[in-house]
């Protein structure tokens, strides 16, 4: 976490305060602030309007900066910041009253941190999240309502029959972890193959969020990359083969939410596809297990999304967003099947 100390510096991390041995000054706040004399529904709206957003607040934003050729993977990429994303959404809300008398923080605090949605979007690490979530503290975590994380097709290992792992030569070794006990194998016997590595840090991010009955509920937002659905591998529309997102990572998610929040949690998946697509195997993604909450047409064609850009003067369907949360789960977890037909094949692992 050598380059993660500026998330405590940020103006997003608003830590509760300890108890206060100043009782006079307390005290002489609560008759001499104008603000505090208020009524309690007009000095709720007055919060409601300093400290709530018109649009998600980006508390981390950063693109992958590759220092060689693209041909050649590498092992520690750079994450570029980007700074611009979270001062506009920070000059919307008058975050100084989080940081005013203790009175008025916490009222504040509870304001904003249950009435805006915090989004972690880009190319990040999930330590960030965690590093964030245990800087603001257990009072303003649990006010938390509304969190976006974006999620990418979680890195590959090739797994041997008696289910050991090895990992990518080129792969970051916090990117590297074991099957999760969670999991029984798809057989007694599996064949060798590439399998998705689930970084442990998900289950500590929501773990975080082990609440207790009564407590308001959170929805945890997982932003997926275009042309993605987890457990769905869509070749035939131009997408790279040997691509699929197992559905290990959204299996596992709902376990740890039934396991730590108590319901206290609702997790959905966000996506876009070709709209001819997602109409065409609707009924093969419900079948994985997934409930499609919602759709809406996009006026943007998919095709904007490569490199290099198809002919624009060919016909192109647009897109489509959808909504997705899987059902609940019944009976134990089985790991995907292994892929032992690579493109890369065993030669690119390593013990």
């Amino acid at each position: 976490m050598a380059d993660s100390q500026d998330l405590f510096d940020d103006v997003f991390v608003i830590p509760p305060r300890p108890p206060s041995p100043c009782t006079k000054i307390t005290a002489r706040n609560s008759t001499h602030s104008r603000l505090l004399m208020l009524p309690d529904e007009i000095r709720l709206d007055i919060y409601l309007r300093c400290l709530v957003s018109s649009l998600p607040i980006v508390v981390w934003s950063a693109q992958e900066k590759s220092l060689s050729d693209d041909s050649i993977p590498l092992k520690s990429p750079r994450l570029i910041r980007n700074p611009e994303a979270r001062a506009s959404d920070i000059c919307r809300v008058l975050i100084t009253l989080l940081r005013s008398c203790r009175s008025l923080a916490a009222d504040a605090a509870c304001i904003f941190y249950s009435e805006n949605t915090f989004v972690f979007s880009g190319r990040h690490r999930y330590y960030r999240i965690i590093a964030w979530l245990d800087a603001i503290g257990q009072r303003n975590r649990d006010n938390l309502s509304a969190l976006e994380i974006s999620v990418r097709r979680p890195p590959k290992a090739w797994q041997l029959p008696d289910g050991t792992r090895l990992k990518a030569r080129v792969q970051d070794v916090q990117e590297f972890s074991p099957r999760h006990p969670h999991f029984s194998g798809p057989s007694p016997i599996s064949p060798e193959g590439e399998v998705d590595v689930i970084n442990p840090a998900i289950e500590t991010i929501i773990s975080f969020f082990a609440r207790p009955g009564g407590v308001p509920k959170i929805k945890l937002v997982l932003q997926l990359s275009y042309g993605t659905v987890p457990g769905m591998e869509f070749i035939d529309f131009g997408f790279q083969e040997g691509t699929l997102f197992t559905m290990d990572l959204p299996n596992l998610i709902e376990k740890w939410r039934a396991d730590y929040t108590f319901g206290s949690m609702e997790v959905l998946w966000r996506g876009e596809l070709p709209e001819k697509l997602l109409t065409r195997d609707e009924g093969e993604i419900k079948g994985l297990g997934w409930e499609i909450l919602d759709e809406e047409n996009i006026q943007r064609p998919w095709f904007l999304h490569f490199r290099p850009r198809p002919d624009p003067s060919r016909t192109m369907p647009s897109s489509r967003q959808f909504l997705l949360k899987r059902k609940e789960l019944t009976g134990s977890l089985v790991a995907a099947t292994t892929s032992p037909m690579s493109a890369k094949g065993r030669e690119a692992y390593t013990h």
